[in-house]
């Protein structure tokens, strides 16, 4: 039985992401470069560097709370770097969030969030998904020969299905939207029937 669900704050700041799904359990690098993105990254690393990260249901430059999804990830924000017009981040996602109310002050949006524990049991319908998983991945790394095998003793090794669905879900060229669809699924079989 596996549960994620660390202790979070009742509201946090809002990052909305375009084209981009931030996934828990994963790491995941963000360029950041819009006013309200840049205020709410420096807000979070003047605080508790945690983000609620949120897929915009539009390509916005200016998002309103209505332009964004309702389940997103809760992320720390683990390296900052400047860059040209904005700054490079890297965001470890913690756990899966709903954000009940999302509120817009000058360019900063906060969420009051519910967290969305994600618990499952390891049956034999999981492992035999993971296992094909697995061999689909072998499969994939002795037909393509531009991908290292690295990838392949990392997802290897991975023994959390959970954990295993969010890293390929952030590996694998999927649309947003798909994603997004994996992110709200609560079902594990579910999810791991959408990454073979």
């Amino acid at each position: 039985m596996s549960d994620t669900a660390p202790q979070l704050p009742p509201e946090l700041p809002v990052l909305p992401l375009r084209r981009t799904v931030a996934l828990p359990l994963t790491l995941q690098p963000l360029a950041v470069n819009r006013p309200v993105s840049a205020e709410t990254v420096n807000r979070a690393l003047g605080s508790d560097r945690l983000i609620c990260l949120i897929l915009q249901r539009t390509d916005a430059d200016d998002p309103t709370p209505d332009d964004l999804h309702r389940v997103g990830t809760v992320g720390l924000t683990r390296q900052m770097a400047k860059a040209c017009g904005g700054m490079n981040i890297i965001i470890e996602g913690l756990a899966r969030v709903r954000a009940d109310l999302i509120t817009r002050t000058g360019t900063s949006m906060r969420a009051q969030i519910t967290p969305l524990p994600e618990s499952f049991e390891r049956t034999i319908e999981v492992d035999a998904h993971v296992r094909r998983i697995q061999e689909l991945i072998e499969k994939a790394l002795s037909l393509a020969t531009g991908l290292s095998g690295e990838l392949r003793s990392v997802v290897m090794n991975i023994d959390d299905p959970l954990r295993l669905v969010y890293v390929l879900a952030s590996l694998l060229d999927i649309k947003p939207a798909d994603k997004q669809a994996i992110l709200e699924e609560n079902d594990l079989l579910k999810k791991l029937q959408a990454i073979v």
